[in-house]
């Protein structure tokens, strides 16, 4: 699933000699300005990005507003208590901020680009650092092509940084805006009202408000990093519960971490019910996905195609009933999963949940296919699920027609025609023992 987020980084771009500056006409850009600066922008912002599989969308001008130099000096101040320093470093490069004593231009601008996580981008880092590395150069391009245009406003230009605009300190205010209020704006209501405002429908909704595709990601960027809480081995062996006042969810796919680039073989396994005591043997098990795929790597989840995937549902309300083991196994030891909570046995807490399932704790699996339980050394917990899973929390549709599900199949209807994305044909039995 592609992800869209929005930055907000503000830079103040204009380094005037002085404050009586800010008041000369052009002291803020005209439409022909602000063009040629969002262009500018958005190629050294698209040249970092691109390298980091983010697909650019748009630099657009929201505003701007004239700084003067004692509220420029004030912000650098600020930062300072903060631990930030008018030398920064990004990247190993030093890089100075605006020109001392300069008055400035704010511009907000909105930067939007799209990319799938993982790996998990702090996209407000990547806009200050395309601009603050080079910020000599970003000027000496505005420069040019301002002058190219015929434009005079950029000429003065003399230093450009740009700061997310949760990190923009502004001024605070002299004293409080305004007085409290002497006495409450009204009292309160004599009783409760004695009914419920309007009755019930008579008819459950159309769908749910949320979207029906949803998904949990565990882990997080350091995770995906070399030198994270990890570590690897074959398999993996876990269960996932819906919540106690969730219905019935349709598991649609998984993602699994493995920082290898080369080929992988995998099996994914599933029983309804906990996995415990049922290590060890794949009776009672079915076989739902498996395949040879290329490994991503590092920073990057690995999909199971959907091709090489069967959808199975786990029935709502929780408890053991609402409970479904998963076992994934590579026949390599490139497998990547997160060390789990220490002094807390496997399954005993999840780790990551939604408003309809929890991901809980399991086990790493040290050998391939199945190990005998016996041998405890082959087992190492409490370990954490580290990927993606995606499920449907209405596999039985429309709702008015069905309403709440609380396992599959759907239920007979007396009209209509029933539309389940559930397959249990497709459930491939074990031929292991």
């Amino acid at each position: 699933m592609l992800c869209c987020h929005e930055l907000r980084p503000a830079a103040g771009a204009v380094g005037f000699t002085n404050d009586d500056d800010i008041n000369w006409p052009g002291w803020q850009m005209t439409d022909e300005d602000s063009t040629i600066y969002e262009g500018t922008i958005f190629d050294y912002i698209e040249t970092v990005a691109a390298d980091l599989g983010i697909g650019l969308g748009d630099v657009a001008t929201t505003g701007q507003s004239n700084v003067g130099r004692r509220e420029l000096e004030y912000r650098y101040s600020s930062r300072e208590l903060k631990g930030w320093h008018r030398s920064i470093v990004i990247n190993n490069i030093t890089q100075r901020m605006l020109p001392s004593g300069s008055s400035a231009l704010d511009v907000s601008l909105v930067v939007t680009g799209d990319y799938r996580p993982p790996p998990f981008l702090d996209l407000d880092v990547i806009a200050e650092d395309s601009i603050n590395r080079q910020g000599a150069k970003v000027v000496s391009t505005l420069r040019e092509r301002g002058e190219r245009a015929g434009r005079e406003f950029f000429s003065r230009v003399e230093g450009i940084e740009a700061v997310a605009a949760t990190d923009l300190t502004a001024r605070p205010t002299r004293s409080p805006t305004g007085k409290p209020t002497p006495a409450p704006t009204g009292p309160p209501t004599a009783i409760p009202s004695s009914e419920p405002s309007s009755a019930p429908s008579s008819e459950p909704s159309s769908e749910p408000s949320r979207s029906l595709d949803q998904y949990i990601m565990t882990g997080s960027q350091q995770d995906l990093q070399l030198g994270g809480k990890t570590t690897s081995s074959y398999g993996f062996v876990f269960n996932i519960r819906t919540k106690p006042d969730a219905g019935v969810v349709l598991m649609t796919g998984f993602d699994f971490y493995t920082e290898t680039t080369d080929d992988v073989t995998f099996e994914l396994w599933t029983r309804t019910g906990s996995y415990v005591n049922h290590k060890g043997t794949f009776e009672g098990w079915d076989l739902i996905g498996s395949g040879t795929i290329k490994g991503r790597g590092i920073g990057r989840y690995t999909a199971i195609p959907p091709e090489m995937f069967t959808q199975v549902s786990i029935p709502g309300g929780g408890g053991d009933k609402g409970t479904r083991a998963f076992y994934l196994t590579l026949t390599t030891i490139n497998l990547v999963y997160k060390l789990g909570t220490g002094g807390f046995a496997p399954d005993t807490k999840y780790h990551h949940d939604s408003p309809d399932i929890e991901i809980w704790e399991g086990e790493g699996v040290l050998f391939y296919p199945f190990p005998d339980p016996a041998e405890a050394y082959f087992y190492r917990s409490p370990r954490q699920y580290l990927g993606a899973v995606y499920y449907d929390i209405l596999p039985c549709k429309p709702f008015s027609t069905y309403g709440p599900v609380m396992e599959l199949p759907c239920p007979n209807v007396p009209t209509g025609s029933q539309l389940c994305r559930y397959r249990p044909s497709h459930l491939k039995r074990n031929d292991r023992r």
